[in-house]
């Protein structure tokens, strides 16, 4: 049995070596952003589907975040319902309220600012993020919880009303079915132990009960875009204890996009770079040993020329042209003994 043992080592300056290995280069860049796509939770959604929102927990004060209460729920339900005339004029998917929607609005604030918390606990439903969105006239009016975590709160500007309301706050809760689209949630109390912020990171988990108003549109400052949210009117918000984040993280902004980006690039120049130098000087290591080394190394050593002073030397054109002259005579010697045979042939052939 033979086995083959190619020791001949690869062509490291050869232009198809140095292609492979830029190839490989992009394939590790095209690793690292496939690994930042996946290792968000959102890319598979279209495979497993949207987190459920985690049940609500207890608060910050150790009391239940859904209060019991023993009056008959049909009563409680007559008492925190909203007139339908109220709800009338209110339209969804306009930037900010109409002027229709003003009056309604304040007044289903003041409805929730002024009812007991435990009744809304009370006759508070469920609904998922999806369904909310694509049937608003279905909830509107309706007292929806919400359990998700806190990226952002506010205090709100207070339109003159007549409701005695003097100041709001707005809260925007991210929960597991949302995505990257929060509820904004319009509060009429002061909340406690919570940080007036822009960007609360980490999140905090919340519970809010409130009244759905409408389909709301906002605009994005950053980049002007128009996206439609939940808008709830509400009381308070409580902070829910021994819960993990119901939400996936808010998409980057464009400063983040655009460094992330600058530094995927950055990372590709360096790669790109690096190759390039470690190229050049390999050519350069190459034209210098031809220049030099390869000289060197194929110089006879010292005194090996002088050693051949007075050796005898022959002419290979010489050589050749000797060879060829006995070859011609061998030749015309040859011709000459046939002519001869012919001649003593002949005269025996005639008798």
């Amino acid at each position: 049995m033979r086995f083959d043992n190619d020791t001949t080592p690869p062509d490291f300056l050869g232009r198809r070596f140095q292609l492979r290995m830029l190839a490989m280069i992009g394939l590790l860049a095209l690793v690292l952003v496939a690994i930042q796509f996946a290792r968000r939770p959102s890319s598979w959604y279209w495979l497993t589907g949207r987190p459920r929102a985690a049940a609500p927990a207890a608060n910050v004060g150790g009391q239940p975040a859904v209060r019991t209460t023993s009056r008959p729920r049909q009563e409680i339900a007559a008492l925190v319902a909203i007139p339908p005339e109220e709800l009338e004029n209110i339209q969804d998917d306009s930037v900010g309220l109409r002027s229709e929607e003003i009056g309604p609005y304040h007044r289903i604030l003041a409805r929730a600012r002024d009812l007991p918390q435990q009744d809304l606990d009370a006759i508070a439903g469920d609904a998922a993020f999806a369904v909310l969105q694509k049937q608003p006239d279905h909830f509107r009016g309706q007292l929806i919880a919400v359990a998700g975590d806190l990226r952002r709160l506010h205090q709100f500007p207070v339109r003159k009303n007549d409701e005695d309301i003097t100041e709001l706050f707005e809260a925007l809760i991210f929960t597991g079915d949302s995505g990257t689209t929060p509820y904004r949630v319009r509060l009429t109390t002061r909340p406690v132990g919570l940080p007036f912020a822009e960007s609360i990171d980490p999140p905090i988990a919340v519970r809010v009960v409130g009244y759905f108003f409408k389909r709301d549109q906002y605009i994005i400052e950053k980049d002007l875009r128009v996206h439609a949210a939940p808008l709830l009117l509400a009381q308070r918000i409580d902070r829910r204890i021994n819960t993990r984040p119901t939400t996936t993280t808010l998409p980057p902004t464009a400063a983040e996009r655009m460094t992330w980006t600058i530094s995927l690039l950055g990372l590709v120049a360096v790669a790109i770079a690096v190759t390039g130098l470690l190229t050049w000087r390999a050519r350069q290591g190459d034209r210098r040993f031809a220049a030099s080394g390869l000289k060197r190394a194929t110089a006879a050593p010292a005194g090996a020329i002088e050693a051949l002073d007075g050796v005898e030397t022959t002419d290979p054109t010489a050589i050749f042209r000797e060879m060829t002259e006995a070859a011609a005579a061998e030749t015309d010697a040859e011709t000459d003994a046939e002519t001869d045979a012919e001649t003593d042939i002949k005269p025996d052939t005639e008798n």
